[in-house]
């Protein structure tokens, strides 16, 4: 087997790795944990968004390349660290030190592994990719989702129903416990995954002249398509983080779904999403992923639209939002990472990307701030709003649906008419 074909392949294994140890400190799970430590709804939807504001540690990754530097053992290191401090939130709960320790500890490994993952991510992003034919990028990505999603959904379920079964004979704690030493084993399979991943011969040819941090704002500041595409990571992070860190203690608190229902929902949306990412995928590689994006993007203003009438008393309504986030989870991803291939000079794409991502996560990270406000004030209210009986989940998606809408108008009127590097090349 050719280098190149071995790498892509270790890839998708490594991806799907990833995706499983992600499934545990996000959502219904990391609300778990964070209840088993003992923090309120607001706080939780706090911590669960220290995953945006760990994106402004993408503006350092430039600063890691140098010159006769592999950073394929570099993002070897620094990827087994982060997936090891994951591990260690399960076992934090139970520690025999006073709580407040015990939050200040959890805050400090979850912050700390999403820092060291944003870190590496754009570098690892190139890395990867350049195994894979730039005409391919949309049906490679759409196999890689499809082996994820499809791996993710099983362990999801069972990862559910181990810890429901614990805590329905009142051995809640085994349950965690065992959460955590599946996800070792799972860090180190990851870990091995990369290892058989080559090294991109024209690293060390291809090192940015210049990898300091300002560098990275100064191509924001001398690049109208940069802050073209920026306008768009802002936008987007700002209704993901009002609402989506709020559901998961809207899911196993006020909506009543235990997490093997919740384990399920996420099998159905894995389902959902294979079904798509292949269509999708071929969208994006011949319309261009601003088109795919778009089409995203309307589908989850309609899911934001069902989530804002969500209530326990027609709670199945989630099912229907988490569908259709579902079906534009398949294009959104993975366009807002493409897009750059699509406007900018392919040399700049790791500093574009830190750049978009570390300035948009640290706005998204003020937006999950504001939407805590919100969950707090509402819940300090007896669930009302002027008067109005309301859960604050549902204005939290409400405001997300109109900050999509804005975004759709910006994609229709400002990124749509920039020319496309193809198109500009064949002038």
């Amino acid at each position: 087997m050719d280098k190149a074909g071995r790498t892509r392949r270790a890839y998708i294994v490594e991806a799907l790795l990833e995706y499983m140890i992600a499934l545990l400190v996000i959502d219904a799970f990391l609300a778990a944990i964070l209840k088993q430590v003992g923090v309120s709804d607001a706080v939780t939807g706090i911590v669960s968004s220290f995953i945006s504001f760990a994106c402004v540690a993408q503006l350092f990754s430039a600063s890691l390349v140098r010159r006769g530097r592999s950073m394929r053992k570099m993002i070897l290191i620094l990827d087994l660290i982060n997936q090891l401090m994951f591990t260690s939130l399960y076992l934090t709960p139970f520690l025999p030190i006073p709580q407040g320790v015990k939050v200040g500890l959890f805050v400090v490994l979850i912050l700390g592994a999403y820092l060291i993952l944003n870190t590496t991510f754009p570098l690892k992003y190139k890395w990867l990719n350049s195994f894979v034919n730039p005409g391919e990028r949309g049906r490679f990505t759409a196999r890689k989702e499809i082996v994820s999603l499809i791996g993710g959904m099983v362990f999801s379920l069972a990862m559910g129903c181990l810890v429901d079964h614990f805590k329905a004979i009142g051995q809640e704690r085994t349950g965690f416990i065992l959460c955590g030493v599946t996800l070792f084993v799972v860090a180190i399979l990851h870990f091995v995954s990369l290892l058989l991943c080559s090294e991109a011969p024209e690293e060390a040819e291809s090192a940015p002249k210049d990898t300091s941090l300002s560098a990275a704002f100064r191509l924001i500041a001398k690049s109208p398509d940069v802050r073209r595409l920026l306008v768009i990571d802002v936008l987007w992070k700002i209704a993901s983080y009002i609402s989506t860190p709020y559901y998961g203690t809207y899911l196993i608190g006020e909506l009543g779904f235990s997490l093997t229902f919740v384990s399920i929902l996420h099998i159905a949306y894995s389902l959902v999403r294979a079904v798509f990412s292949p269509w999708f995928g071929r969208i994006g590689d011949r319309r261009g992923w601003a088109s795919l994006l778009t089409l995203g993007l309307v589908i989850i203003a309609a899911g934001y639209l069902v989530n804002t009438f969500t209530t326990p008393a027609h709670r199945y309504l989630y099912v229907v939002y988490y569908t259709l986030y579902a079906v534009a989870m398949a294009s959104v991803n993975t366009s807002l990472c493409n897009m750059n291939y699509d406007y900018l000079d392919e040399a700049v794409f790791s500093e574009a990307l830190g750049a978009r991502n570390a300035i948009s996560g640290v706005i998204g990270f003020l937006a999950s701030l504001l939407g805590g406000v919100i969950v707090g004030a509402i819940q300090g209210a007896g669930n009302r709003l002027f008067g109005i009986p309301v859960y604050a989940q549902q204005v939290n998606s409400l405001i997300a649906l109109v900050v999509v809408l804005a975004l759709i108008v910006y994609m229709h009127t400002v990124i749509r008419r920039m020319p496309r590097r193809a198109e500009s090349a064949s002038r």
